[in-house]
């Protein structure tokens, strides 16, 4: 149980890292060929490798708890 919960709150951390990253690089005015890109401007800011640690974070997070659901208890 205390891997489900673990597992849980490690991709709650990353996907909420994640959203705020997208909602904050959106508030800048910066477009490609008219069309806003969040992926664009983290490059410009140099936050793609922030973004994939909280990605990476998450994805360790979903495995964790994955592991903790389907572990066999004592």
């Amino acid at each position: 149980m205390k891997k489900v919960i673990l597992g849980s709150a490690m991709l709650l951390a990353g996907l909420l890292s994640d959203a705020t990253l997208l909602a904050g690089t959106m508030a800048n005015d910066w477009t490609i060929d008219g069309q806003l890109s969040s992926f664009w401007n983290m490059s410009q800011y140099g936050l793609m490798p922030a973004f994939y640690v909280f990605t990476g974070i998450a994805i360790i997070g979903l495995a964790i708890a994955i592991w903790g659901i389907f572990e066999k208890s004592k």
